[in-house]
């Protein structure tokens, strides 16, 4: 499936216009938007499902052109802005029933996002009638709602959205801006979320059609570019960020405690992979979330932030945009991460038996392997070599980490080995993330 975003459109012009696609020699459509001329490409070249969401700020119906004696815009869609002109309130407490039953453009879209705007706008009939609205709202907060909405889709269409297309013909503004971030906010939780099968990862892409100019009758061409994000096994979260979560007021303290503990135990989960100590993967006592609870709080945060942001479309409440990212985009990895981890069959050893050195090299190396740690890889190597030259009468039953004698005295003693051996260079301890 693919998914189409761009800025709709409501000027007191709404003709259509005839795009075809740049180097395709093939017959071109009409339509009032290019997302719409590249959804009625798709389906008609490829057969294939194809959904246009288009995004509207609130801020539309407050232009004084619309009612001018030029406007070429539908009767009863006139008579609704003049009604919104007399009465904002109304309009501004639901203001998707004037797009979803006034508003006679752009059918062929699937579906429509009410963004925030910026600034101060003018409207009403006539100088002596002209009235100012001011909208307090936050560029970060529109990059949050465009990112959040992406994210929905994509999650509740179960992953199935193949390719994301970005049409930024509507002009250079703030709205195309935040357009573009949330794309690379969303290409980052794409990325970190799909390890194990690559191929699960969207495409993105560029849309953007040739200048369009008043009463030209001309075919623009559609130019179609793929945009490629690149990321690495990083952590977006911090300990820092996760104190930021603790002293955040306005979340409930359900959800935030569920929050920090389910980030917690992503971190240390990802330390042990990024730390090469992993071992702490194997312990019975350590705790590796199952992918359902990771989404069940993913969906309720996303839930929580959408539901902050549509308080009031005058203003924005001005969210931690960076924390928000962070956050989202480190359950996305959590997920990514728990599947490398039921794909290479990581289990909690059975006390009795420990977990054998064959297993840790194999299913270890193949955990780097997928997320790009090559050092990780030649340093494990070396370490469970020196390990399979170990005593094996320090180790109970053969070559099993998991019924060592007297742990802590081993320990102990390994260390200060090593360290007397190395004349005070201490080098890492392997066993360092099992408790005995």
């Amino acid at each position: 499936m693919k998914l189409i975003y761009q800025l709709g459109r409501l000027d007191a012009n709404m003709e259509q216009q005839n795009f075809k696609i740049a180097d395709d020699n093939g017959n071109g459509w009409s339509a009032e938007l290019s997302s719409l001329f590249l959804k009625k490409y798709f389906q008609e070249k490829e057969n294939t499902e194809v959904k246009a969401i288009l995004l509207y700020p609130v801020s539309l119906p407050f232009n004084t052109m619309l009612l001018s004696e030029s406007s070429k815009l539908d009767e009863k869609c006139k008579q609704e802005i003049e009604k919104i002109w007399e009465n904002e309130d109304i309009y501004l407490n639901n203001p998707y029933d004037f797009f979803e039953n006034y508003f006679p453009y752009a059918k062929e879209k699937d579906d429509i996002k009410i963004i925030h705007s910026i600034g101060n706008y003018l409207y009403g009939k006539g100088k002596e009638n002209q009235k100012e609205i001011r909208f307090d709202s936050f560029y970060s907060d529109i990059v949050l709602e465009i990112f959040l909405d992406m994210l929905k889709r994509y999650l509740e269409n179960k992953n199935l959205a193949s390719e994301i297309y970005v049409d930024i013909s509507s002009g250079h503004n703030i709205y195309i801006s935040a357009m573009l971030e949330a794309l690379g906010h969303f290409a980052t939780f794409t990325n970190l979320r799909h390890w194990v099968d690559k191929s699960k990862r969207p495409k993105l892409f560029i849309a953007i059609c040739d200048p369009i100019l008043p009463g030209n009758k001309n075919v623009y061409n559609v130019y179609i570019e793929e945009q490629r994000f690149v990321v690495f096994f990083e952590s977006p979260l911090t300990l820092g960020d996760i104190e930021k979560i603790r002293k955040i007021s306005f979340i409930s303290s359900k959800l935030k405690d569920n929050t920090l503990e389910i980030l917690k135990r992503f971190l240390l989960v990802f330390s042990a992979i990024k730390n090469n100590t992993p071992l702490y993967l194997f312990d019975t006592d350590s705790i590796v979330d199952e992918s359902d609870e990771v989404y069940e709080l993913l969906f309720q945060i996303i839930e929580y932030i959408h539901g902050k942001l549509t308080e009031s479309y005058t203003s924005s409440p001005k969210l931690d945009k960076n924390l928000c990212v962070k956050t989202i985009n480190t359950l996305g990895f959590y997920l990514g991460v728990i599947d490398a981890i039921n794909a290479f069959k990581i289990l909690p050893y059975e006390p009795k038996k420990g977990v054998s050195i064959k297993d840790i090299k194999e299913k270890t190396k193949k955990l780097y392997n997928i997320f790009g740690l090559a050092n990780n890889s030649d340093i494990l190597e070396v370490e469970l070599d020196k390990l399979e030259k170990t005593d094996k009468n320090t180790i109970s039953n053969g070559y099993q980490i998991g019924e060592l004698v007297n742990w802590q005295t081993y320990k102990q003693e390994r260390i200060c080995y090593q360290y007397q051996k190395n004349k005070g260079n201490m080098q890492r301890n392997f066993f360092c993330s099992l408790r005995p």
